[in-house]
């Protein structure tokens, strides 16, 4: 069973998350931070999937994203991958 989120949960999510295990202050994540900006390397990128997966219920097939990922790519990753795990 999945817990589908909009776009506004999946951002406030994101941010608690990041502040949570990464000390990113909630005010510098936005839909524009790229995951650079915020001290988010790929190992830390591999965290936050395997979190999101076991928060939401849901397996991320679809990982297509910029090679310089921003917050609102995430959010759209997650959004796709809910609406993927729902058929």
């Amino acid at each position: 069973m999945t817990n589908d989120l909009n776009f506004t949960q999946i951002q406030a999510m994101l941010k608690d998350f990041l502040a949570e295990h990464f000390d990113v202050p909630t005010e510098k994540v936005t839909q524009e931070s790229s995951l650079k900006e915020l001290g988010i390397d790929s190992i830390m990128m591999l965290d936050i999937m395997l979190e999101i997966e076991d928060r939401l219920g849901i397996k991320l097939k679809d990982l297509s994203m910029p090679s310089n990922p921003k917050v609102g790519d995430i959010m759209a990753l997650i959004d796709r991958n809910q609406a993927a795990n729902k058929g």
